[in-house]
């Protein structure tokens, strides 16, 4: 990782500047947003992990309209354990263009106050 300015630190996170556009995001990497975290996640990263065939898992979820791409929400923890290494976030704000798997997207705030990302 290039060498990014710590933008903010807490108990669990080590929260750094947004990476350039240019540089895009890897399935797992973590966002900081209004004080909240997300980790980015997608189908065929899904598919991979349990076992699955990522094409099969796109199609499927084409097919019944689910998201291909998504910002899932981080669970709020109030410590760590002792010796745990603090997690990675990058700071991002709404209405923030990222790039993630190769695409461009934008983050945008949901109907049910979570995030999305809006292919451009």
């Amino acid at each position: 990782m290039a060498l990014r300015k710590v933008v903010e630190e807490n108990a669990k996170y080590k929260v750094f500047e947004g990476k350039k556009i240019t540089e895009g995001y890897k399935p797992r990497e973590k966002l900081c947003v209004n004080n909240w975290y997300y980790t980015f996640g997608d189908v065929f990263t899904y598919a991979l992990e349990n076992g699955e065939c990522p094409l099969e898992a796109f199609e499927d979820a084409k097919k019944l309209g689910y998201a291909i791409y998504w910002l899932n929400p981080d669970p709020v923890a109030l410590g760590m354990a002792v010796g745990e290494d603090k997690k990675r976030a990058f700071l991002v704000n709404v209405g923030e263009k990222v790039k993630y798997a190769g695409k461009i997207f934008t983050v945008e705030t949901a109907p049910n106050d979570n995030l999305v990302l809006v292919e451009n």
